[in-house]
C-alpha cells in the first residue's frame, strides 16, 4: 500500500527535535503517513530523540541526502574525496537506522556542483559504482535500502534518466539498491514519462512528487492525475513523498534557483499537495 510523505526541506534544512515539533504534529493533522529527513544532517544525539518524537506523533520516515562535490564525491578520480563519499553515506545509513527508517534516497551517484563539460567518463562511472557498492553493502548489514535519483543535466551529468539508473544499479548488483524515480526531472529528462517508470518499474524504490517549478502538485504539469494510475499499474507500494522548496530556507535558493514563490503560503505544496495526491490515488488516476 503506497503511503505518503513529506520532504521537511520545504521549511528546513536542518530538523531539530525542539524547534520543529509542531511541525510533525501539522503533518500529522494534514494526514501524512511519514517525513523525509536530511540523515547527512542530523548530529548522531539528535537521532534517537527525533526518532522518539515521530513514534509520539505517529509518523513514519524515509531519509534524504546529498553530496557537496568539493567535499565528497562517489565519482571523482581524487581518492580522498571518493573515501569522504563513502564515509558520509555510511554516516547517513546509520542515522537512517537510528531514526526507525528504511530508505535512504538522493542524487548519489555523484557530488553536486561539479561538471565537466561532457558525459560521464568510464573512469568516473567505475568509481561511482565501486563506491555506491560499498555504501550499498553497508546499508544492507543494517537492513536499509538506497534509492538513487537520476537528476536533470542542469545538476548531474552522471545519471539523468531512469533507463541510465538501471544500467548502474545493475552494475552494482545489489538487491538493496534501486532508483527513485522524481516527476520532476523526469519531466525534463524522459522522452516519455510512462514508458521510462514501466520499464523501470522493478527498480524504482521510492517516488518524489515534485511539481516542474517545484511548487504545489497539480499546479504545474510534471504530476498529471494519469501518473496515480501508472503507478497502480506497476505494483508500486512505496513511499509518495512530496517533495517542494520555497523562499523560506535561504541556503537552498541559490542551489536550486528557487527565485520566486509559487503559492500564497508555504505550507501549500504540503496541505494543498496531500489532497491532491489522494483525490486522484481514491480515483484511479482520473480526472
Amino acid at each position: 500500500m503506497m503511503r505518503i510523505g513529506m520532504n521537511t526541506l520545504l521549511w528546513t534544512e536542518n530538523f531539530r527535535t525542539e524547534e520543529h515539533q509542531g511541525l510533525l504534529w501539522k503533518l500529522k493533522n494534514w494526514d501524512f503517513d511519514g517525513v523525509e529527513l536530511v540523515a547527512d544532517a542530523i548530529p548522531a544525539a539528535e537521532a534517537s530523540s527525533i526518532a522518539s518524537m515521530l513514534r509520539e506523533v505517529g509518523l513514519q520516515c524515509t531519509t534524504i541526502a546529498a553530496l557537496d562535490a568539493n567535499v565528497a564525491d562517489p565519482a571523482s578520480k581524487n581518492p580522498m574525496l571518493r573515501r569522504a563519499a563513502a564515509d558520509t553515506l555510511k554516516l547517513a545509513i546509520r542515522n537512517t537506522k537510528e531514526l526507525g527508517a528504511e530508505l535512504l534516497c538522493g542524487p548519489l551517484f555523484q557530488g553536486l556542483g561539479r561538471f565537466t563539460g561532457r558525459g560521464p567518463e568510464p573512469e568516473e562511472w567505475n568509481y561511482a559504482v565501486e563506491t555506491i557498492r560499498e555504501a550499498g553493502e553497508y546499508a544492507q548489514d543494517l537492513g536499509i535500502r538506497l534509492a538513487l535519483e537520476p537528476l536533470n543535466r542542469f545538476e548531474m551529468y552522471m545519471v539523468n534518466t531512469l533507463r541510465e539508473g538501471m544500467r548502474f544499479c545493475r552494475e552494482v548488483g545489489l538487491p538493496n539498491v534501486g532508483l527513485l524515480a522524481d516527476t520532476h526531472h523526469g519531466n525534463i529528462e524522459e522522452s516519455d514519462v510512462e514508458t521510462s517508470w514501466q520499464e523501470a518499474a522493478e527498480f524504482i524504490y521510492h517516488v518524489h512528487i515534485s511539481e516542474n517549478h517545484r511548487g504545489v502538485p497539480g499546479s504545474g504539469h510534471a504530476v498529471p492525475p494519469a501518473l496515480f494510475r501508472l503507478l497502480q499499474e506497476i505494483d508500486y507500494d512505496g513511499w509518495l513523498t512530496i517533495e517542494a522548496f520555497s523562499q523560506t530556507v535561504p541556503g537552498l535558493i541559490p542551489r536550486l534557483h528557487i527565485w520566486r514563490a509559487y503559492s500564497e503560503h508555504t505550507d501549500d505544496a504540503a496541505r494543498l499537495g496531500i489532497d491532491y495526491i489522494r483525490r486522484h490515488l481514491k480515483a484511479g488516476g482520473t480526472d
